[in-house]
């Protein structure tokens, strides 16, 4: 298994460069969300070497790896399917721990999502973009995805059917990026499941330590 651990500067190409430090100046003006630099940096860097025509992220929230990957995605033109339902009920549902729970069920997702479409505005990226109001059960069906990025509902049977959902829309080829690989709530690691599901359908390439532990896959 490869180890990544570098900065937020992987490919020192002036072309890259210019690209990587403007998404990463956009991210860094959105407040909600928990997406670091190192995080969107390897995102990025995914896309710049992959040059995927088709991404989906299932767990928007804010925009902040939605928006550095949408920026470059302007390279190659590509577009990416950003599917989140941006309600309370759908965000508790499954969630045990109680703060968690607290937290999801009070803060104004209506407000969360109008300042992430005003943030695709100003930053241009309408082409790039599209945003789906549903849950991941809901959302219709994307085929032929190059990049998936789960970070939905985290809950043991929310996480479950977003890869088992989800990842068979990848194309051979495809990568899959899940973030919160040991989500605990009361003692139990509640992705677990969905772990087991990609470690067992799709060959890992990477565990990135950084605020939480999120992985690589792709797809054979």
């Amino acid at each position: 298994m490869i180890e990544l651990n570098y900065d937020y500067i992987a490919d020192d190409r002036p072309s890259v460069i210019g690209v990587k430090s403007q998404a990463l100046y956009y991210m860094n003006q959105i407040y909600d969300g928990w997406c670091t630099k190192q995080k969107a940096s390897i995102l990025i860097d995914i896309i710049l070497a992959s040059k995927p025509k088709t991404i989906v992220e299932i767990g928007v929230w804010g925009g902040k790896s939605l928006i550095p990957m949408a920026h470059a995605l302007k390279v190659f033109g590509g577009k990416i399917y950003g599917i989140d339902p941006w309600s309370n009920d759908a965000s508790v549902e499954g969630v045990m721990h109680e703060g968690s729970r607290y937290f999801w069920a009070t803060v104004n997702h209506e407000i969360v999502m109008l300042k992430l479409v005003d943030y695709i505005k100003s930053f241009e990226l309408q082409n790039q973009v599209e945003l789906i109001r549903a849950t991941s059960e809901d959302a219709p069906i994307i085929e032929n995805i190059d990049v998936l990025h789960i970070d939905g509902n985290h809950s043991e049977i929310t996480s479950y059917f977003d890869v088992c959902k989800w990842v068979p829309q990848v194309r051979r080829g495809g990568w899959i990026i899940f973030d919160d690989m040991n989500w605990t709530e009361s003692g139990h690691v509640t992705t677990s499941k969905a772990v087991q599901y990609l470690n067992e359908h799709c060959h890992k390439l990477a565990e990135i330590n950084d605020i939480c532990l999120w992985g690589i896959w792709y797809k054979p």
